[in-house]
This record gives structure tokens, sequence and C-alpha cells, in this order.
């Protein structure tokens, strides 16, 4: 293999790695502008979750009130203090700059407790000895916080929450985090995005990041033309796949796709980098498959979801789910009957525990949400699911009328 070929085949590989990072990097610049994110302090959303009805965002949650807290350890450790909240779900979803859900609080993963949580690496020595330790890998982490909401009456209560939802303490001095700028990230500059985000190479990835230096990867190097050549060409075919993997990774079958296999903790994914940016272009920060799944299907017309007992999907006994029905590009329209989605507690099963879903432009009995009649986009929220079984679970065929 002549030395060309080994470039196109290193900038295939970084690319595959670096992409969640990216889409990260573009998010991230997307909420500091749009959003008003802020380093090292909370930043809630005050808004209604069916106020996102009509807005452009795909699958919007319409059950939750949303926050972040984007956080910077590179000077020193940051200090979370979080509220008791046993009355409702809550998860604080902490996902850190190689996008692997790093650590949970919340409902399932401290019961509802409050608490203090320091965020730190393996150099800093948190002082606060009555705080939970949490180690991150890397300076930046940002953590997505979604607090269930039943109704405008409980707004007040919800947005005490948000403000009970405290950085105690947190170091002055901080880093600049990268701009993001497409063209970029697609071409061998792209390279120049994993230097500024990581500080130090993880333990376990010396010798990838060994192989990566020869296209500049914590390397001053220097391509030639033809060299820069060959790097597009890694990184075109890098993408090409990761979108043409996207589309076979995640079908399930019965018109349904999923991601229960492609979020998770570093150790979980195991050096699967194809499957972290398979994850990614799916949709970033999915939850770990211990937290939440998410099962999207599209469908044409009018029609029924038909759930015997032994297709419900499979969850501990804490467990809850919900269905929410979209226009035919997962976006939530406005209309005339407020329908869109059902939450479990709201659902009329049957007398043999299944449950019919039915979608169409005009109000029906039991479970019906409004579809007008197009594309139809279905999304299925499972939460605290069984881990042994949701990987391979499918949703029934959705039935045309």
């Amino acid at each position: 293999m002549n030395n060309q070929e080994n470039l196109k085949e290193i900038a295939y590989e970084a690319f595959v790695y670096a992409y969640p990072m990216l889409e990260q990097v573009k998010t991230i610049n997307g909420m500091f502008t749009f959003a008003g994110l802020a380093t090292n302090e909370p930043t809630m959303v005050p808004k209604l979750p069916m106020e996102n009805v009509g807005m452009p965002i795909v699958c919007p949650n319409l059950t939750s009130m949303t926050g972040a807290v984007f956080l910077d350890i590179s000077h020193g450790a940051v200090t979370l203090e979080i509220p008791e909240v046993k009355d409702r779900y809550i998860v604080y979803q902490c996902i850190d700059l190689f996008t692997h859900n790093f650590y949970y609080m919340g409902s399932r993963a401290n019961q509802g407790e409050s608490g203090r949580f320091v965020f730190h690496n393996k150099h800093q020595q948190p002082s606060d000895k009555d705080a939970t330790p949490v180690l991150m890998e890397g300076d930046f982490a940002i953590i997505v916080v979604r607090i269930d909401i039943a109704n405008k009456g409980e707004y007040e209560h919800v947005r005490s929450i948000q403000d009970a939802i405290q950085v105690i303490d947190s170091p002055e001095e901080r880093r600049s985090y990268p701009t993001y700028d497409e063209k970029k990230a697609f071409s061998p500059n792209f390279v120049e995005y994993i230097n500024e985000l990581i500080a130090e190479v993880p333990d376990t990835e010396v010798a990838l990041f060994e192989r990566f230096a020869r296209i500049g990867v914590f390397n001053d190097v220097t391509l030639t033309e033809e060299e820069r050549k060959e790097v597009q060409a890694g990184i075109d075919a890098a993408f090409a796949d990761i979108k043409m993997q996207s589309k076979t990774a995640t079908a399930l079958g019965n018109g349904w796709v999923g991601a229960t296999t492609v979020f998770g903790t570093r150790e979980f994914l195991n050096t699967n980098y194809m499957g972290r940016a398979i994850g990614a272009h799916f949709g970033l920060w999915g939850n770990s498959k211990a937290e939440a799944n998410y099962f999207l299907g599209y469908f044409e017309g009018e029609g029924e979801l038909v759930f015997k007992k032994e297709d419900l999907p499979p969850l501990k006994d804490i467990g809850f789910w919900s269905v929410t029905a979209h226009d035919g590009e997962f976006y939530v329209k406005a209309n005339a009957y407020d329908s869109y989605v059902l939450t479990m507690d709201k659902m009329e099963f049957d007398e043999d525990g299944g449950i019919t879903f039915k979608f169409s432009s005009k109000p029906e009995a039991g479970n019906w949400l409004y579809a007008s009649g197009g594309g139809l986009g279905v999304l299925l929220r499972a939460y605290q699911a069984d881990t042994t079984k949701i990987e391979g679970y499918v949703p029934p065929p959705f039935i045309r009328r």
C-alpha cells in the first residue's frame, strides 16, 4: 500500500472519529447564538413544551421543560447543585466532548435526590468533600436537563425547579471553545477541531492518535496539494459511509428506525467509532438505553398502530412511554384539536393489556392523534426500558386504512 492510500485510510478513520465532535460543536455554537447558552452557569428554557408546536424543530419534546449547563473544567473543577425532585420525571444527561453519555442524575440515576456534584478531570482534586465527584474526559461537557410537566398549572413549580439548579463553584478563567465552520469541518482542516477540543489524548487511544498524527492531529505537518486531495477523498468516503450506514444500522423493520446501540458511555460503545458517528447523524444527544429509547416510523395516510400486550415497549416497573404524531418531515404543526401526543397515563388500554392508536384527520374515540392524511411521522419514546430486551424491540406495523 503506497503513502497516498495510507493518507486516505487515515483520513477516513480520523473523520469517522471526529464527526460526532464536529456535529456537537455546530450544535453548541447554535445554542450560544440562539439560546443564550452560557459557560458554567445553567441556561434554562422558560417556555412551556407545547409552545414548540409549530416551531421548525424536528421531533420536539412536548412533555418536558428543558435546559442545559455547559461545563468548562479547563482551569478547575465545577460544582453543580440540584434540588430534590420526586413528584415528576427529571433527568440530567451529561455528555462529554466525544459525545459519550458519561454520567446521569435524576429520577432513575439517583431517585430524584438533591445533591452536589463536582465535575473534574484526573489531574484535579475536588475540594468539596461533601460533593459527589464526577470524572470527566476532556475540558468540555454539556448537561441536558429535561423536566416533565403535565399542564400549564405546573408551570411556576417547574420554573422553581429550574431556578434551583445552580453552579455553586467554578473557575473564573475559561478556555475558548471552537467556532463552527462547515467548510472547514468537511475539509482536511477538520483536524484543527480535534486539536482545539482535546487537551489530552485519552489513555486508550494513544496508538490511534499516533496514526492520526500523519494528517496533522497533534502534529505540525504541511501536506502537499496531492496529499490534501487524498485526505479529502478519505473525508468524503467516510461521510458517505456514515450516511449510508445510518440508514441500514438504524432500520428495525415494520417501517421503524431506532438507535439503541449507538449512544452510551465510552465503555459501552467500546471503540465503535462508526456507531458513535451514526448516532450523531441520527440525532445528537440520544440517551443511553437504560434511560430512554426512541423509535421513529414514517408512514403514509391515515391508519392504526395495534399493539398486542406482547408488542408493548419492554419497560422496567418504573418505566413509561409516549407516542407523538408529526407531519412527514417530523415537525409538529398546529391543528384545531390540539392533538399531538399521548403519554402513558392518558392511554386507554384494552382489557387484554393491548392498545390501539388511531391516526386520522377527524377525532375518534379512544387513543386518537391528529394526522393530516399525507406523510405521517410517529415517534415512540420509551423511558427506563428493560435493557436486556430493548435492543431487539420493534414496534408493530402501521395498518393503513
